[in-house]
């Protein structure tokens, strides 16, 4: 008798503070993480070629010339084209007009940058292809001045597109990526997320072995943490029970 009175002694207050520990880190994760998870914003489709770590190169396009880059991940959200240019000279009428063209397998979209911008970066609507491809994407300057196109050279930022300008291939890249202008929560687009993580390992990681990590950090750490707290203070009024 004595003894089932000592052990439910022990046991109350250790499970009330392990109660108010998985309280504590849920509320915690929910005012952390809530916000993040459940923000609706534009988002990234691809990053064929990603921007220098550095300063940025530029890649000068005279006028009517034309720079491609081959090998060009677009996939059916890729609806808005983003990269940096620059006239050359600054002048009042801005820079000159540039045309894109997208093209893969039973795909090509074109868009225009009007003249008249004084550089930076362009955030330009495209037509997404119905299914992801590999194809090509090319530049062409439609005016009559030289148009810097901002890229890097960077071993670490360099893709496995080539780029050649003017016909001659080039060391570096024209930084491009793509956006969906649809805006998603992170939740709602977790599948995108995992499917992305598992092309970068060519496959050998599955979807569903990722959906699996995700389940287990999600819940196996915040258990095993309470887990460890709860058998930390038991230790401890064991300890201190002895003592008396």
């Amino acid at each position: 008798m004595r003894k089932e009175r000592l052990r439910e002694r022990l046991r109350q207050p250790s499970g009330a503070a392990a109660t108010l520990a998985v309280v504590l880190i849920l509320a915690g994760a929910l005012i952390w993480f809530g916000p993040y998870l459940t923000r609706k914003e534009p988002f990234l489709a691809a990053t064929p070629a990603p921007a220098a770590l550095l300063p940025p190169s530029e890649f000068p396009l005279a006028p009517q010339q034309q720079a491609c880059m081959s090998s060009v991940t677009i996939n059916p959200n890729s609806r808005v084209a983003q990269f940096g240019l620059r006239p050359a000279k600054t002048t009042p009428r801005g820079g000159p007009p540039v045309e894109l063209v997208m093209s893969g397998s039973g795909y090509r979209a074109v868009a225009i940058v009007p003249a008249g911008y004084l550089g930076g970066d362009l955030g330009l609507p495209i037509t997404p292809p119905k299914h992801a491809l590999i194809g090509s994407a090319c530049f062409t300057n439609r005016g009559t001045t030289t148009v810097l196109l901002i890229g890097s050279v960077e071993a670490r930022t360099i893709s496995r597109s080539e780029t050649i300008i003017g016909g001659k291939s080039v060391v570096g890249d024209i930084t491009l990526t793509f956006a969906d202008d649809h805006r998603r929560s992170l939740t709602e687009r977790l599948g995108e997320v995992f499917g992305h993580a598992s092309n970068l390992t060519d496959r050998l990681v599955p979807v569903w072995l990722i959906w699996m990590l995700a389940v287990l950090v999600a819940f196996g750490v915040p258990i095993a943490m309470v887990a460890a707290f709860y058998r930390a203070l038991r230790e401890d009024e064991a300890t201190a029970q002895h003592s008396h």
